[in-house]
């Protein structure tokens, strides 16, 4: 009797542990904590005041939450009103989609874990007041040592 307590708990708890898992669960190991210099790259193309092409490099602190919730893939977090779909992790590769309700966005995502990093591709499309947009993003993101 004592045995299949034991078993039932077990597996109640397997169970509970499923139903908590996030939906980047499956690249946990794939990146290290710490900080990474990221470089993006964005195409705006037909958005107005100059939004068009541009560059940015910065220094972000990734932490385990990060990783866990998709947050390194973005240099920030992520707002709280976006659902991840579709996940599929091959090798070193993961792709996955994100559709936001404010505002109504959504994003195919490709990203490639290296030794050192990784890189994103993003292509998304949004509606903005009616109006709709789309961007393409290349961003580099390269371990350069523990958050300080």
């Amino acid at each position: 009797m004592k045995r299949l307590t034991v078993a039932a708990l077990a597996a109640l708890m397997a169970s509970g542990t499923v139903l908590a898992a996030g939906p980047f669960d499956p690249i946990r190991g794939k990146m290290k904590e710490g900080m990474y210099e990221y470089r993006m790259d964005m195409d705006m193309s037909g958005m107005p005041g100059g939004m068009g092409k541009h560059s940015t490099t910065m220094q972000h602190c990734v932490t385990a939450r990060d990783i866990e919730g998709g947050d390194f893939a973005r240099g920030g977090k992520n707002p709280g009103n976006c659902e991840f779909k579709d996940m599929k992790v091959s090798g070193n590769t993961a792709d996955y989609k994100m559709v936001c309700t404010q505002p109504d966005m959504t994003s195919d995502n490709h990203v490639v874990f290296r030794d050192d990093g990784f890189a994103v591709d993003t292509k998304m499309s949004m509606k903005q007041q009616g109006q709709a947009m789309n961007m393409s993003q290349h961003m580099e993101g390269k371990y350069i040592g523990a958050c300080k």
